[in-house]
Order: structure tokens, then C-alpha cells, then sequence
């Protein structure tokens, strides 16, 4: 839902919009980011600015395909750092994107939820793919029952130890 004193500003045309990103790391950390030049404080997290976080638009797929959104940026500001990257401490954080009205920041909507996906890094600068809650149905989870069995032979969900001397043997190859 549109709050009605932001549905009257953008009735009116006024351009004091930004974008704003909440990003929750599945350590606990919540790190804000904006695109406008200033910081920004969205229902109490400094969104900050100068981190050169962009977002592209997004793209809709039918079905279960994962979507055509990215976020990018700049590894400029403490917070986003290459080795943050790197150690993995953003795979699978959860992403919202919101609308903002920079001048009035308590006026602001949802726009997306998303969680990250594949980070391309290309020297101080990033790209994350942002995967929908969709996404999640695409994710095998607990035990498929099909005719043959869903182990592979050996593994540690197959009851077979090959190991053990039934399953080994030795001998020479005379012809093929």
C-alpha cells in the first residue's frame, strides 16, 4: 500500500525519489544502501550513500526461471568489502529493495524481496544476481521417491560400504 501523502507527491510529479536497499546477511549483519547522494535513514537504518550500489530493472519470466535483476556497485564503501565478498558472507543474504522519498524518508514503499545470488567481481567493482522467492521452489530439499533410487551408489545416503571386501575385487583385463 502507497502511503497517501507519497501517492499525493507522485500524483504531483515531484521528483525527490530514491532507491534504497536493505541488505540482512545470514550472520545477522544489516547493512542500508541508497542511490542518492546523501544518506539516507529508512525506518531507522542509515542507507548510506557514495557506495555506488545501482540496481537494474527487472525482468519477468514466466514459470520458476529466475528473474533478470541485478544489483551493482562499486566495493567503495567499509561496509561492502572485497573480502566480505570473498569469505562468502554475502551468498544467500536477503535484499529489499524500497522507493523513498529523500526528502520525507518516512514516506516509502516495498518494492521487492529477494535473496542474492551469483556475485561477479571484476576488480572494485560487483555484480549480484537477486533471485525471487520463486527461486526457492527450483531447490530440491528432503528425499525424492522414484522408481530407482535417488542415492548415488556409494554416497553417504546409500547403504552400501565399498569398502567392504563384497564389493571389491581384483583381476586383469586379457581383451577388450
Amino acid at each position: 500500500a502507497v502511503p497517501p501523502a507519497l501517492q499525493d507527491k507522485l500524483n504531483a510529479g515531484v521528483a525527490t525519489l530514491c532507491r534504497c536497499w536493505r541488505i540482512t546477511r545470514r550472520d545477522g549483519e544489516v547493512l542500508g544502501f541508497t542511490d542518492h547522494d546523501e544518506d539516507v535513514v529508512l525506518d531507522g537504518l542509515i542507507c548510506r550513500a557514495g557506495a555506488g550500489l545501482s540496481g537494474s530493472e527487472v525482468t519477468a519470466r514466466l514459470g520458476l526461471a529466475v528473474g533478470g535483476s541485478e544489483v551493482s556497485g562499486a566495493l567503495a564503501d567499509d561496509a561492502l568489502s572485497e573480502a566480505d565478498l570473498a569469505a562468502g558472507r554475502y551468498d544467500a543474504a536477503g535484499i529489499e529493495l524500497f522507493l523513498v522519498d529523500w526528502s520525507e524518508p518516512s514516506l516509502f514503499i516495498s518494492m521487492s524481496s529477494a535473496t542474492l545470488g551469483e556475485v561477479r567481481r571484476e576488480g572494485v567493482a560487483f555484480t549480484a544476481e537477486l533471485r525471487g522467492l520463486a527461486d526457492r521452489l527450483n531447490h530440491e530439499t528432503g528425499r525424492r521417491f522414484t522408481a530407482t533410487c535417488s542415492a548415488d551408489f556409494g554416497d553417504s545416503r546409500c547403504t552400501v560400504n565399498l569398502s567392504n571386501a563384497l564389493y571389491r575385487g581384483l583381476g586383469t583385463i586379457t581383451a577388450l
